[in-house]
């Protein structure tokens, strides 16, 4: 998969998820929930609470999840 397929935050702090990205990016049709997407882009506190209620984890829960 090309950087171009994985989900990426834009200057605006939203998520963007392109079409073309792998199915478990979308969490509206089945996909993962956006909280372990956002784990996996390793996003900071700011943008983690913009996008999701689920208590942010901290650098020391995402350093396993690394991309």
């Amino acid at each position: 998969m090309t950087n171009k397929s994985i989900p990426y935050p834009d200057n605006n702090g939203s998520i963007i998820i392109p079409f073309n990205s792998d199915q478990k990016y979308h969490f509206r049709n089945g996909g993962q929930p956006l909280s372990e997407t956002l784990m996996e882009l390793n996003a900071l506190e700011d943008l983690w609470s913009k996008h999701t209620l689920s208590q942010y984890p901290g650098d020391t829960a995402r350093a396993g999840n690394a991309v």
